[in-house]
């Protein structure tokens, strides 16, 4: 009696110790998997695989990373954003003019008209001819006071959005800017 009891114990001991071991190979698998899987060991953002997608006519004619963006010439504007469906937004945003990006996407934009810009929450909004030529006016938003946006998926604005420098209000940007689609 004493003798199954004791292997009773021991076939215990040794279950446990078998579960203990393979979560602990788990663990370890998963944190291991996990940095292979980041760049160069830090975990991807969902914004850095982000692609604006630009159009003119229809046509897709170029796509476009945040970090390409940021080596595009930018301008920087300070400006308070009124919103009815959010607080009021005040700070300097940093971006490219959207003059510049049509003008490297589609060279000869003169002939577009109107931009639509749409966001990833299906969020639509126009801007015509007249407020491009304003210069600076029209800005595909990076950064606000010299930090990138962050995407919808980490709690952000970004990592694009639409800012209007001369709107009083902020009903003609786009948060989360996913297209441009000039006509």
């Amino acid at each position: 009696m004493m003798r199954k009891a004791k292997r009773l114990i021991t076939g215990r001991k040794r279950n446990s110790l078998i579960v203990i071991i393979t979560l602990s190979a788990l663990v370890v698998a998963t944190i291991v998997l996990g940095f292979i899987n980041s760049a160069n060991g830090k975990a991807a953002k969902p914004s850095d695989n982000y692609a604006l997608s630009v159009s003119g006519d229809g046509k897709i004619v170029k796509e476009y990373t945040v970090k390409e963006l940021q080596a595009m010439q930018s301008f920087s504007v300070n400006k308070e954003i009124v919103t009815s469906n959010r607080d009021n937004e005040n700070g300097q945003f940093t971006g490219v003019p959207l003059e510049t990006l049509m003008s490297d996407a589609a060279p000869g934009h003169s002939k577009f008209t109107e931009y639509t810009f749409t966001g990833s929450d299906g969020f639509k909004s126009t801007v015509y001819e007249s407020d491009v030529e304003k210069g600076n006016n029209v800005l595909i938003v990076y950064e606000q006071d010299g930090k990138l946006l962050k995407g919808k998926s980490e709690g952000g604005l970004g990592p694009l959005r639409v800012i209007i420098a001369d709107d009083d209000f902020g009903n003609r940007g786009a948060y989360y800017l996913q297209s441009i689609s000039a006509k």
